[in-house]
């Protein structure tokens, strides 16, 4: 994790987010995580589905704006490039119910059903 990195070796969340998204299905989405939350279709946590992008605010006073983002996998479980770890994790929101806690929204931009 580095902040404000995009890779290919060093991340940042959302530089993780847009490299994934650009590598492996050819989507473009923008750089930081406030502009990515506006990206695609607004989903709630009960329906999440693997590829959706997930956002949070995690900074110690709760403001309700976005600072965080990862991608749902399943199973309560979404990768990220994690400040605090310093490198990318997968995290699952029953282990963790700070996440669970801290989630804005989803956004869907994969439209099939996998």
């Amino acid at each position: 994790y580095v902040w404000g990195a995009t890779g290919p070796n060093n991340f940042d969340c959302s530089g993780f987010t847009k490299e994934v998204f650009k590598c492996t299905i050819g989507i473009n989405i923008p750089r930081v995580s406030r502009d990515q939350a506006k990206v695609g279709t607004y989903v709630e946590f009960s329906e999440l589905r693997r590829g959706d992008m997930v956002f949070f605010d995690t900074e110690k006073k709760y403001t309700g704006k976005v600072n965080h983002v990862g991608i749902y996998l399943s199973n309560h479980n979404f990768i990220h490039a994690s400040s605090a770890k310093k490198k990318v994790i997968i995290t699952n929101f029953k282990k963790k119910p700070f996440y669970k806690k801290r989630f804005l929204w989803g956004r869907r931009i994969i439209k099939n059903k996998s």
